[in-house]
């Protein structure tokens, strides 16, 4: 399979389904400039909600992706205070005191987080819930990705994928990478 087309396929999508309702309160929160964080398990478009809501304004920002930068040095070094701050799997993050104070602190963020995720930082911001995906949910993803790209797959394949994404948690991600692997 081509690269390309595994990045067409995991790349962000055209719209996001089956989160509309998450969409427009993000949306909405970040035109009041409030912080507020996304709390979702693996592969149910946590990122993918905050990357398109993004997409969508003029605001600037930061992004930093804590399973790769999860020391406070790392992150510090990266936040700007003057803009939007970004904290995507902030739970993966060695959460030392000195970096709890630092995120609390921070005037503008957006914290993504995983289930049971309950630290200060949080501070009494919203939090933007985003359940598993149901099989018929990822089933429904999977063919519109399918028809968008022009995919040569069977229907077989996409329930198949859509079972292990399910299966694994209501994991789009899973079936998407499972999807790819019949190309």
């Amino acid at each position: 399979m081509a690269q390309d087309t595994l990045q067409a396929l995991t790349s962000l999508p055209r719209r996001l389904l089956f989160r509309e309702k998450q969409l427009e309160d993000v949306l909405m929160l970040l035109k009041e400039g409030s912080s507020f964080a996304v709390r979702g398990s693996f592969g149910t478009g946590k990122t993918t909600l905050i990357r398109m809501a993004l997409s969508r304004t003029m605001l600037s920002h930061v992004f930093i992706e804590c399973m790769y930068c999860r020391t406070s040095q790392c992150i510090r070094r990266r936040v700007d205070p003057r803009v939007l701050n970004v904290l995507d799997d902030y739970s993966l993050a060695r959460r030392t005191p000195e970096l709890v104070f630092f995120v609390a602190g921070l005037p503008r963020k957006i914290l993504v987080v995983h289930p049971g995720f309950a630290g200060e930082e949080l501070g009494g911001m919203k939090i933007i819930e985003m359940p598993p995906y149901t099989k018929e949910e990822i089933e429904r993803i999977l063919v519109e990705r399918v028809v968008e790209l022009g995919l040569r797959v069977s229907d077989e394949q996409v329930e198949a994928c859509a079972y292990k994404g399910y299966r694994a948690g209501g994991n789009v991600r899973v079936a998407l990478l499972c999807l790819a692997g019949y190309l």
